[in-house]
C-alpha cells in the first residue's frame, strides 16, 4: 500500500489526483525524510500526500482554494529560513491551513507559538518537540 510519502506536487488544476489527495496534501518544507517519522501519530492521515519542496520552490505553490495544502509541515530553523519567515511568507499568500514548525528539543515552545501568532494571526501554528514531549504526542 503506497502511503504517498515523498511525492513533489506536480499536478495541475483539474489533473486527477489519486484518492482526492489534494484535500490531505502535506507540504513538507526543507525537511529531513526522518523527521516524518518522529512526527507523534495523529498529525499525518494514514493516506496523506506528502509533497516535499525546498524553501525556493515555495512560489510555484496554492496556498488558496481547493488545491492549498491541508498541512505545512518545517523545521523550526534552518541556514535559510525560520518559521516565523516560513508563517509570514505563508500569511502573505493566503493560506488558512495548518502550518506545524518541528524542532528536536526546545525548553519553551510558548515563546515560538506566541511570536508566530502575534506576527500571523490567522495561521493554525504550532511546534512539535520531536524528542515525545510535545502536547500532540499524548493525543
Amino acid at each position: 500500500m503506497m502511503d504517498g510519502r515523498d511525492k513533489k506536487l506536480t499536478g495541475t488544476e483539474g489533473d486527477p489526483v489519486p484518492g482526492d489527495a489534494r484535500s490531505r496534501t502535506v507540504l513538507a518544507v526543507a525537511l529531513a525524510p526522518a523527521a516524518l517519522d518522529l512526527l507523534p501519530r495523529n498529525v499525518l492521515e494514514p493516506r496523506s500526500y506528502i509533497a516535499r519542496v525546498t524553501y525556493e520552490e515555495l512560489d510555484s505553490i496554492r496556498f488558496s482554494g481547493p488545491d492549498a495544502p491541508a498541512l505545512v509541515l518545517s523545521p523550526l530553523l534552518t541556514p535559510v529560513f525560520d518559521a516565523i519567515d516560513l508563517a509570514r511568507y505563508l500569511s502573505q499568500r493566503g493560506y488558512r491551513g495548518r502550518y506545524l514548525a518541528l524542532v528536536d528539543r526546545l525548553p519553551s515552545a510558548n515563546l515560538i507559538r506566541r511570536e508566530v501568532e502575534a506576527q500571523s494571526p490567522d495561521l493554525n501554528f504550532d511546534v512539535v518537540v520531536l524528542d515525545g514531549s510535545s502536547p500532540l504526542h499524548s493525543l
